[in-house]
């Protein structure tokens, strides 16, 4: 018996299998190519966003530091070792003394835009370019696939302006019995401060070496810190003892704040101390719409040399302040001051909390204070 050989003829899914494979091995340079164009304009962006924040940092840096010393060199030093501690494409961003531009920033409202003026003629921002181009330090960034779009590098630069901005400022300050005493002298409650006059007490003048004596040196250097910066800043002052008040309204003209601290200084009654009271006081004084401008930053200064024992809690009042918008730093004057308390009440108005023992350290403090006043990236 014979047996016909069948003959194997290739079928339609093996055709198929196969003319895919051709087209594959045929699109697939088209692929890699197209994969590889992918990537690159991935890496562009990468490299973008890595420039925009290696120039931000730069950028917070030099006017934080312009903002502190008012020295454009300190502040291109600054603004360079920020920069350096900022990759961009996994290297460090390199920047020359000119990329840093010292200007004016100024805006009409809240509402507008800051428009920075290099020319302008009291500078208070800088603007700093961050670059990696042909003339660069580090030239231009190297593609990740080399021809792929008709280039082997390509340029990044990006600006960023640090602005330090208008503010509204509202000094809270305590005038408690407690203030009456020396920095260094314990409070002696009935009896009289030990570097008071013969024959002195409540409702006479401040004696010369007491802790309220002390707070007005440092309000006046904190006013001249203030007076030196090319801002207009505005401040109101509020006092506190057993009641709050609002001894002055926001004003440029700060010997009107020298002015009301005179007057106790001239009459010190002292009392009890309500520091919650004198941050609800400080908050209506910076946004009274007859006084406050809405387009500024708040910032509230609550000084206290003791414990809050009356009225409204301290830690509440910031944290009504701060939903208002005001940053709330505070300062601790003498050992007996409640610290802990102080500092709670700096958290919760998102500021920070500063301690001083004798009459320098609390000059010190205010001036750091008003170096200190808020910056922002304006670009």
């Amino acid at each position: 018996m014979h047996f016909a050989k069948h003959q194997h003829r290739p079928t339609h899914r093996s055709r198929s299998r196969g003319a895919m494979l051709v087209l594959i091995v045929l699109m697939l340079p088209f692929i890699l190519i197209l994969a590889a164009f992918a990537i690159n304009l991935s890496y562009i962006e990468l490299a973008r966003t890595d420039m925009q924040v290696a120039t931000d940092a730069a950028a917070r840096a030099a006017g934080r530091e312009l903002s502190l010393t008012g020295d454009q060199a300190k502040a291109i030093v600054a603004g360079k070792d920020a920069a350096s501690r900022n990759k961009v494409v996994n290297n460090p961003l390199v920047l020359q003394d000119s990329d840093f531009v010292f200007g004016e920033s100024t805006r009409s409202s809240m509402t507008n835009r800051y428009v920075f003026d290099p020319a302008g003629a009291s500078p208070n921002a800088v603007r700093v370019i961050g670059n990696r181009t042909a003339g660069s330090a580090d030239g231009a960034v190297p593609m990740l696939f080399l021809n792929v779009l008709s280039r082997d590098n390509f340029e990044v630069t990006q600006s960023s302006i640090s602005t330090r901005v208008e503010v509204d400022i509202a000094l809270v300050v305590d005038r408690s019995g407690s203030m009456a005493y020396a920095a260094d002298e314990p409070t002696n409650w009935p009896n009289t401060p030990a570097a008071a006059p013969d024959g002195w007490w409540f409702c006479d003048a401040a004696p010369p070496q007491s802790r309220w004596r002390d707070l007005v040196a440092a309000v006046d250097a904190f006013l001249a810190e203030l007076n030196s910066s090319p801002q207009q800043e505005k401040v109101s002052l509020s006092s506190y003892s057993t009641w709050a008040s609002t001894d002055l309204s926001l004003t440029h003209d700060y010997t009107q704040v020298q002015s009301a601290m005179a007057k106790y200084s001239t009459n010190f009654c002292g009392g009890t101390t309500n520091i919650g009271g004198g941050i609800s006081s400080g908050y209506s004084a910076l946004t009274d719409p007859s006084h406050e401008r809405s387009w500024t930053s708040k910032v509230m200064v609550v000084m206290t040399d003791g414990n809050h024992n009356v009225g409204l809690d301290p830690v509440t009042a910031a944290h009504t302040a701060s939903a208002g918008g005001v940053t709330v730093f505070t300062v601790t004057f003498s050992e007996e001051a409640a610290k802990d308390t102080m500092m709670d009440v700096a958290n919760a108005g998102f500021g920070k909390h500063f301690h001083a023992t004798t009459s320098a350290d609390l000059v010190a403090v205010f001036q750091e204070i008003a170096r200190l006043l808020p910056t922002l990236l304006t670009r």
